[in-house]
């Protein structure tokens, strides 16, 4: 058991998700008493347990206690078996939210040292975290703090999957029309402080495209008339099961020009355990898809679902990239709360050594770059999640929305709107998570 002892509840919590992440097959078992005393100049830590017994004063250098302490315990903790190096001390979800002010700042060499001085991030992530600031360089140059975007979720898909812990619901008409009428309303009747169009407008899930060609088109001119065109209009149809060539059709008249079509997986023995349709037709929705007209189609894919090798794993990726997307974008499983699979209590005992370094060369041998990373918690095998693009089709939702660079308008079940002030700083509000309320409301 891990006891920190410190009046401040937001330090114990930072340095308890430190130990969880960075020790995440052995935290549980650890027999520490962790005491820290902050005082203007300086601190104490003292560690007592099984095999440890220190007291330490260190010196605080205009930094932030939490630092200190996580670099301290990083060089201590860093020779414990599966101990995960990966990102250094940090444990939050947008690592280059920070670590962009430092490009921003330094030359690139002297990136490198800081990140590893300051953050414990070594040489390899370091320059892999800078050439996705650098693949994003575009994008932030451009954005401002007056510019908007628009979310729209949609929570209905033909089946729940086991790794899904998002507010779906297996579609039903009624609830659906219901849904779609009350989502309208809210879209038309927002007081819009914007003079300008959005820069981007994502229509997620859930699995949009399951609610039917007549309530998704509903929606996205209702989106038009309020808000006009825009340079990315991203839909999820993600489920090949939830598609027709009428809706593709559709989406493409009304000026998407993104898209995204998720396998998960190619492994045919791991998608039939999910709760999810065979890949046996994804050839040809991809292929119809392109037929149709979109510019870009994104494909997801998920590492580590439950019976996936590190072989089947890097043989998805290939085949990812043999069809050759514009987008790819590489997930690791989370079990996140409220999933089957976390409900489950799954436990992955396959050896991905390696995998994570592997899957990224895999992709920049294929003309693909990174172009944003986000970090999810209780993944089976690393933190991170990894955005892939070929030259000039990164998205730019998930850039500036990822890193926080402009207003996000958001509309639907849980959908979070974020409006930045002058500081670069958010005022957030997110709507319902309860679907029932969201139907009953009116």
């Amino acid at each position: 058991m891990i006891v920190i002892e410190n009046e401040s509840e937001g330090l114990k919590k930072s340095i308890f998700e430190f130990f969880r992440m960075k020790l995440p097959k052995s935290y549980k078992k650890l027999d520490l008493n962790l005491k820290i005393d902050v005082h203007n100049d300086f601190l104490f830590i003292d560690i007592f347990g099984e095999k440890i017994n220190k007291s330490t004063k260190l010196d605080i250098k205009n930094e932030k206690p939490h630092f200190i302490i996580k670099r301290y315990l990083f060089d201590l903790f860093s020779n414990y078996e599966y101990f995960d190096s990966s990102f250094g001390i940090l444990t939050g979800v947008r690592p280059l939210k920070l670590l962009s002010k430092i490009f921003k700042s330094y030359t690139y060499e002297d990136s490198i040292r800081i990140l590893f001085d300051k953050y414990r991030i070594n040489k390899a992530e370091g320059d892999f975290l800078y050439r996705i600031y650098k693949n994003q360089e575009k994008v932030r140059e451009n954005s401002n703090l007056n510019y908007y975007n628009v979310y729209v979720h949609i929570p209905f898909c033909p089946s729940r999957c086991l790794y899904c812990s998002f507010d779906t619901t297996i579609k039903n008409k009624e609830k659906i029309d219901v849904y779609t009428k009350n989502l309208i309303y809210d879209i038309k009747n927002y007081n819009l402080d914007f003079s300008e169009f959005p820069n981007s407008i994502y229509i997620g899930g859930g699995t949009p495209t399951a609610i039917g060609k007549e309530n998704l088109e509903k929606i996205i001119d209702a989106v038009l008339e309020k808000f006009g065109r825009t340079q990315e209009f991203t839909v999820e149809c993600g489920r090949i099961d939830s598609l027709s060539i009428e809706i593709l059709e559709m989406l493409k008249s009304k000026g998407v020009n993104r898209i995204s079509l998720n396998p998960q997986s190619f492994n045919e023995e791991v998608i039939g355990k999910l709760n999810r349709v065979s890949n046996k037709d994804f050839s040809y929705w991809f292929y119809k898809a392109r037929e149709i007209g979109f510019d870009v189609i994104n494909m997801d894919l998920i590492m580590g679902l439950p019976g996936e090798s590190k072989e089947s794993i890097l043989n998805s990726i290939k085949k990812a990239i043999e069809y050759s997307p514009e987008n790819i974008t590489l997930h690791t499983l989370a079990l996140k709360n409220g999933s089957k699979l976390f409900e489950n209590s799954y436990f992955n005992e396959e050896d991905y050594n390696s995998l994570i370094e592997e899957s990224k060369s895999l992709m920049l041998a294929s003309t693909y770059e990174p172009y944003y990373l986000y970090r999810q918690k209780k993944s089976v095998i690393s933190s991170e999640n990894i955005g892939y693009a070929k030259k000039r089709s990164s998205s730019i939702y998930n850039i500036v929305m990822m890193e926080e660079l402009e207003n996000i308008i958001g509309f639907g079940l849980g959908a979070s709107t974020k409006i930045l002030d002058f500081q670069g700083k958010f005022k957030r509000s997110i709507n319902s998570k309860n679907l029932e309320d969201f139907l009953k409301r009116r």
